[in-house]
């Protein structure tokens, strides 16, 4: 069980709340949800474009060891892709390793790992973006988002719900 959704209305950081939560509150797993994040980062420190009505959630959980957060990378990115399928009922969604999703060569999604320990134990932070509504201006990179493909809008709380499901049900968490 990978725990409860925390929702807010404004964080700095959803990877940085998730760690929180279990540094300071003894939880254990969850997925943190934010409608505004105000310091999103991405790879190698790169700053993230956080725009509100976009997903923006951490999921975080225990893990035995580092060789289970070396796989959760793809993993991650495989249970996003079949939620994706699930809601759009479209197969158009591709993988661009090692943290990216497309629609039609567009990043519509993006991941971030991050991993650390707490009382001897290992934890895993899978930070999620998804550009639901709006997407922002990557130089270098074409950007879509989901409403303007498909013309429909889904919740957050509602995906985020839909999110966790498909995480327990494909995941071999600790």
């Amino acid at each position: 069980m990978l725990g409860s959704i925390y929702y807010y209305d404004i964080v700095k950081n959803t990877n940085d709340e998730a760690k929180n939560l279990v540094e300071n509150f003894n939880v254990i797993s969850g997925l943190v949800v934010a409608d505004n994040q105000q310091a999103g980062r991405g790879r190698f420190g790169k700053k993230w474009n956080s725009i509100k009505g976009n997903f923006m959630g951490s999921l975080f959980f225990p893990v035995k060891n580092y060789d289970e957060i070396n796989i959760m990378q793809y993993h991650s990115l495989n249970i996003i892709l079949k939620c994706l399928k699930k809601i759009f009922k479209k197969n158009i969604f591709k993988i661009k390793e090692p943290n990216d999703i497309l629609i039609n060569h567009k990043k519509v999604s993006g991941i971030l790992i991050e991993s650390f320990l707490f009382y001897n134990q290992l934890y895993v932070i899978i930070g999620i973006g998804i550009n639901m509504t709006k997407h922002p201006k990557i130089i270098g990179y074409k950007t879509t988002n989901l409403h303007k493909e498909f013309k429909i809008k889904i919740g957050i709380l509602e995906f985020s719900k839909i999110l966790l499901k498909e995480m327990e049900s494909n995941c071999t968490c600790s």
